[in-house]
């Protein structure tokens, strides 16, 4: 029965046919749309140089042929990725190219970008995030939970919503809305009783999305734009920011924005059915029939425990050691104690590796060249009269939009150096402008390629793209008022310098 009540929806499996099968004739329009990404590059890569950007001092930032290029480049990108017209880590591959081909940098420094310690922990993090899920203990996690929330349907939203943030903790939110999706798509089916979407299957898939995001934002485990976003701030600004002192600024604003989703969940899709009948007793069978912990399960426990520990004291007590190097020792674990399979490497997502090193590179060639410090002074004027607070929630919106028109991984290498070079100006600490995008690029809540998160939701057929807008609005609106709380109360009471 478990095996029954766990099969997605047929659209999925499709849907991985339809992408795997081979076309047989040119797709003209993703031809054009490649075509377009080179015209973009070459148009702005000769196009005269533009005028220097000066700030208020007098103090002038030209903007050099190699930042014209690294402008360029991340135009062509942008493009690229919007339309999909490449994998990702293709993509991600042709801005070293560029950047060698062009001279905007040289190759040791730009190859390198693609083993940057922050890309490194990127792939530690997504080896341990598959071994939990390998050994079963995400799972049964999840069955512990839903075992004991009853079956008032509003407590079952919020009992998933909480599997998703507690997941999200120790494995990126993709990862855990990949992991929960057929088990809400198992409590979906013990509800419906036709085909037609349901209020109950626009809360759980939707909220199951929303909270995904939410969920991004608890450690750097959360979501790898997080650690890619702490490397950039210490090339910046020459300052670290520790797996514990991320925790300690986004714990609070990550659970207030889980209870934020559950209360917009019961708000806008409060279920016909008051209650689930045998959804209590059905989750304790699942779980029963797990049995005792496992070796395996035990060993992945120990080696949880052990990154944790690492990560968060692993500086005082090593010295200066980088977080990669610390999160490196769990991979190692994982093959002591034989978790995974040297064949099981195949299976990372190789893809979204290269997708992040080319980020990290055209972000680390963009604050190189100086192209970074001639954006941020040349839009300074648009701030010029604005007060620091509404600085940052005006800045935090212009990551959001970023966020859903491409990447949040995008948006945070393109917009963060940009926004720390502006923080000096307006009087503001790097560390607030560092959180505060942290939150706002957790936000892709508008469109469904905004995240893999809204794309795995969407595929449950509960809802529409323009309702998944539509109510994206209204759940980001709440979490930019949570944002507002966090930079006015929450962060100054936890110790952060804002201003």
């Amino acid at each position: 029965m478990a095996q029954k009540i766990f099969n997605a929806p047929s659209g999925m499996a499709s849907q991985t046919l339809e992408v795997s099968r081979p076309k047989a004739r040119m797709d003209f329009k993703r031809v054009s749309f490649i075509v377009l990404g080179l015209i973009v590059f070459l148009a702005a890569y000769y196009m005269p140089l533009l005028p220097d950007a000066v700030d208020s001092s007098g103090v002038r930032f030209p903007l050099t042929r190699e930042g014209k290029g690294a402008i360029a480049a991340f135009l062509l990108a942008v493009i690229w990725w919007f339309f999909e017209v490449l994998p990702a880590g293709i993509t991600g591959l042709i801005l070293g190219s560029i950047q060698v081909l062009f001279s905007l940098r040289g190759a040791k420094r730009v190859f390198s970008d693609y083993m940057d310690p922050a890309v490194v922990f990127v792939f530690a993090s997504i080896v341990l995030g598959m071994t939990l899920t390998g050994t079963g203990l995400t799972r049964r996690a999840a069955y512990k939970i839903l075992s004991i929330i009853g079956e008032n349907t509003l407590m079952i939203y919020g009992g998933t919503f909480f599997v998703i943030a507690l997941l999200s903790h120790v494995m990126s939110n993709t990862s855990s809305a990949a992991a929960i999706f057929p088990l809400i798509w198992a409590i979906y089916s013990l509800y419906r009783r036709e085909d037609a979407p349901t209020k109950f299957g626009k809360g759980m898939f939707m909220g199951m999305a929303f909270s995904a995001g939410a969920g991004s934002m608890f450690t750097l485990f959360s979501a790898p734009r997080a650690i890619l976003s702490t490397a950039i701030f210490k090339e910046v600004v020459n300052r670290d920011i520790s797996f514990a002192g991320y925790y300690k600024y986004m714990f609070l604003i990550g659970w207030l924005a889980i209870i934020a989703v559950w209360a917009f969940t019961v708000v806008f899709f409060r279920p016909k059915r008051k209650s689930l009948s045998g959804f209590g007793d059905k989750f304790k069978e699942l779980y029963a029939e797990l049995g005792p912990l496992s070796r395996k399960e035990i060993s992945a426990i120990i080696i949880l425990i052990t990154v944790v520990l690492l990560l968060t004291f692993g500086g005082a007590v090593l010295g200066n050691s980088d977080k990669a190097a610390l999160i490196l020792i769990s991979t190692v674990m994982i093959y002591i104690f034989r978790l995974m399979e040297l064949k099981h490497l195949e299976d990372v997502p190789w893809n979204i590796v290269l997708f992040f090193g080319g980020t990290m590179s055209i972000g680390y060639c963009l604050w190189d060249t100086g192209a970074s410090a001639w954006l941020a002074v040349r839009c300074l004027g648009i701030f010029a009269n604005v007060h620091w607070f509404a600085f940052l929630i005006l800045f935090a919106v212009a990551v959001f939009i970023v966020s859903n028109i491409l990447t949040n991984a995008a948006a945070v290498v393109f917009m963060l150096p940009v926004g720390l070079v502006m923080s000096k100006y307006k009087g503001v600490t790097p560390e607030a402008v560092f959180f505060t995008i942290s939150v706002a690029s957790a936000m892709p809540f508008l469109l469904i390629k905004g995240s893999a998160a809204n794309a795995i939701a969407y595929e449950s057929k509960q809802f529409t793209a323009r309702e998944f807008f539509t109510k994206g609005i209204v759940m980001s609106v709440v979490l930019f008022l949570v944002l507002a709380a966090a930079i006015w109360i929450i962060w100054p009471a936890l110790g952060m310098h804002i201003h």
